[in-house]
């Protein structure tokens, strides 16, 4: 199943209409992107992807999605005596060792490789957009705590908004406070976002699955 963002950006909209301009529709988008982002991180989603690690290049993508990595398989054959190349077998002595550092969606490996060789990854996935601004692997579940942390924060920006502006007017004998506004929409705000904590947690999904592969081990 897929989302269009506009989908979700326009239900944020119609909860939370714009006072003196916010949110605007940029905020509201904005919005809509970051709830689906905290999302991705609290509620994880498991896929497996692969490297293809080719001799002496140290760095490579990651999948767009790519939040967290949980597993990557070794080179090394479980006797932890040799690589099982592209190119055949690769000897290592035992004290052989590899890490790899992880940033800006691209991993890099220390040493640089020098083999050849398809591996195996396990990670956390997120929401993201692709060219048509749809979120291709979300699902109905994810939608309404989305919606649920995007209406909050745009009626965080309304409070801030009415706090910055905070004054009192009276007709007749109804008196206006802005503070007083302010107080009840960082409240709505509040409310909102216990119930995206709690679609979190009683959210049931792949979190905590965990891959096997045939041979090797793990970092």
């Amino acid at each position: 199943m897929s989302v269009a963002l506009n989908l979700l950006v326009q239900r944020v909209v119609a909860d939370v209409p714009a006072r003196d301009g916010i949110p605007s529709l940029e905020q509201a988008q904005i919005a809509v992107v970051n709830a689906a982002r905290a999302l991705g991180w609290r509620q994880s989603l498991v896929r497996y992807s692969t490297i293809a690690v080719v001799s002496g290049t140290a760095t490579y993508s990651l999948p767009a999605d790519f939040v967290e990595l949980i597993q990557l398989d070794s080179p090394v054959s479980a006797e932890g005596t040799v690589i099982v190349s592209g190119a055949g077998l690769i000897p290592v002595s035992q004290s052989w060792q590899e890490t790899y550092a992880i940033a800006n969606r691209q991993i890099t490996f220390y040493p640089t490789p020098q083999y050849t060789l398809v591996r195996n990854i396990e990670y956390k996935a997120g929401y993201v957009l692709d060219a048509s601004n749809v979120y291709a692997n979300m699902d109905e579940d994810a939608e309404e705590p989305i919606v649920h942390k995007a209406c909050a924060e745009c009626l965080y920006l309304q409070a801030n908004k009415a706090a910055a502006d905070a004054w009192q007017y009276q007709i007749g004998d109804e008196r206006v406070s802005k503070e007083k506004l302010a107080s009840e929409l960082r409240a709505q705000a509040q409310a909102l976002e216990k119930k995206f904590e709690a679609a979190i947690a009683g959210s049931v999904g792949q979190v905590g699955m965990r891959a096997t592969y045939p041979s090797g081990s793990y970092q």
